[in-house]
């Protein structure tokens, strides 16, 4: 219904330096942000929109003539004047940039350009080897350090860990490096088996958190030296099921249709359960802003709902062989996007379902042209 629409609003943003986050090119959206070209990028790899893979090479490779010394990805670059982050740096900036620029160099045949590629995709993955820290295998991202950067996650993240998995596992793909293959199994099994409840009786990375974490029917949101944190992170566990980890299918799907009929509709939150006024982890979030604090119950980070992750979710769960909760999540965002307008807005409040944040936002067309996509479509990561 809105497929044209929302390649439209992707297109518009492609510049010279990249794909940028709006096609209202304003403000602070007007950048090729790492994290947001990438997505976008991807989309279009999904799509195979020539235009759209287009503005992917160039913010590839834009980002990467700003990489920094040690290897970091920049996380945003706008007039030829990189940033690595406000008030910290961003994880994720480094592992979306790696993960897919694989993802763009396997359908592609221009071999000059991997090979071009091929140092500072190495750099990537050495900078986030540093940041494990206790080198132990997880990377440890600092409050603020990724996508939800005015919001309370930290530590050994799910989210963080998952997508440098999937970058490591595309470099080994790329440039055929058993070493690195082998080393992307180490990361999977060592995720898959600290951050739910299992079995397997491997060691833990945290014993005594582990044995006091409570079993829930989806991956923890993160790992900290105090313990788990075990929120739900739709992000974190929309790209564990699309990178095919092990969850039973059944009771996440049970615990989505939950959720959907405590809030009485499909525009599930980011993360749940939402943070109060008075809650510990209020104290977290009520200075943790740049510009205005958005993350009021229910808004932006705190309980909103990200089209863009609901795109995620959508095709994890299709991978999973689960068609009726990404048909539901579909013709909820269809019908709000006809009745409140304001298509591909950034975010949408989880108590009233507002249409808030930034308008023609590539983030959620992005979103939606994942909805739309077509379970035998899917193919093979």
């Amino acid at each position: 219904m809105f497929k044209e629409e929302a390649l439209h609003v992707i297109r518009k943003s492609v510049t010279e330096e990249g794909l940028l986050a709006s096609a209202q090119q304003k403000d602070n959206y007007a950048r090729v942000w790492a994290r947001d070209s990438m997505m976008t990028g991807y989309a279009g790899i999904l799509v195979n929109d020539g235009e759209i893979l287009s503005g992917l090479e160039k913010s590839i490779l834009t980002l990467a003539r700003h990489q920094a010394e040690n290897g970091q990805i920049p996380s945003n670059v706008v007039h030829g004047k990189a940033s690595f982050g406000t008030h910290v740096g961003r994880t994720d900036a480094t592992t979306w940039w790696t993960a897919i620029t694989c993802e763009y160099l396997k359908g592609s045949e221009n071999a000059p350009l991997r090979n071009q590629l091929k140092e500072p995709l190495y750099r990537a993955l050495s900078c986030l080897k540093t940041w494990e820290y206790n080198q132990r295998g997880l990377v440890y991202s600092p409050l603020g350090g990724n996508w939800a950067d005015e919001y309370v996650t930290s530590g050994y993240t799910l989210y963080d860990n998952i997508l440098r998995y999937w970058a490591l596992k595309n470099v080994a793909e790329v440039y055929e490096d058993h070493d690195l293959k082998t080393l992307a199994e180490t990361t999977r099994k060592l995720i898959q088996e600290n951050f739910i409840k299992n079995e397997s009786g491997a060691a833990k990375y945290h014993e005594t958190a582990y044995a006091r974490a409570s079993a829930k029917p989806y991956f923890w949101a993160a790992l900290n030296a105090n313990g788990y944190d075990e929120r739900f992170d739709l992000a974190g566990n929309a790209l564990a099921l699309y990178l095919d980890f092990d969850l039973d299918r059944n009771a996440f799907s049970d615990f989505l249709t939950e959720m959907s009929q405590e809030f009485s509709h499909w525009m599930l939150p980011a993360f749940y359960p939402v943070i109060f006024p008075g809650d510990d982890d209020w104290r977290l979030l009520e200075n943790n802003y740049s510009y205005s604090f958005k993350n009021e119950p229910y808004h932006f980070h705190n309980g909103g709902s990200w089209p863009i992750f609901l795109g995620w979710l959508s095709l994890g769960l299709k991978r999973k062989g689960i068609q009726h909760i990404p048909e539901q999540i579909l013709v909820q965002y269809e019908s709000l996007m006809n009745e409140k307008g304001h298509p591909f807005r950034e975010y949408y409040s989880t108590d009233k379902l507002l249409p808030l944040g930034t308008e023609q936002l590539c983030f959620s067309a992005s979103g939606y042209l994942m909805m739309i996509r077509e379970p035998a479509a899917l193919n093979p990561l």
